[in-house]
């Protein structure tokens, strides 16, 4: 089999839902940790996800005319990516926040907080 390709995402998830489904016989700290690093995680996958096509600042256009340079700056950007950007993001982002959520609200509970 030549096309083999390991994904390390997979064991990720076959790991979370082993956790979430003995999530009853685990120790509080190792769940709570395991949902705040997932959640970090999807964070972060989905922030790249979000800044993959968006650039905070272009560069000057340069001409040259009877020998000096000249720079104009560049028209700004939008802050916000396209559509088809935002909508691919909001699944993680928003698993991520929830997970993360979870995580913290069951370390507060069981701290007393």
């Amino acid at each position: 089999m030549s096309n083999f390709r390991f994904d390390y995402r997979w064991v990720l998830l076959i790991v979370g839902v082993l956790l979430l489904a003995n999530a009853s016989a685990l120790p509080w700290p190792l769940l709570a940790a395991a949902l705040i690093g997932a959640g970090g995680y999807l964070l972060f996958w989905g922030w790249g996800i979000w800044n993959r096509g968006v650039t905070s600042r272009s560069r000057p256009r340069v001409q040259y005319w009877r020998g000096e340079r000249i720079e104009t700056p560049a028209a700004p950007r939008s802050v916000l990516p396209p559509l088809r950007e935002i909508v691919p993001a909001l699944v993680p982002l928003l698993l991520g926040v929830a997970l993360l959520l979870a995580g913290l609200s069951i370390g507060a509970q069981r701290l007393g907080l």
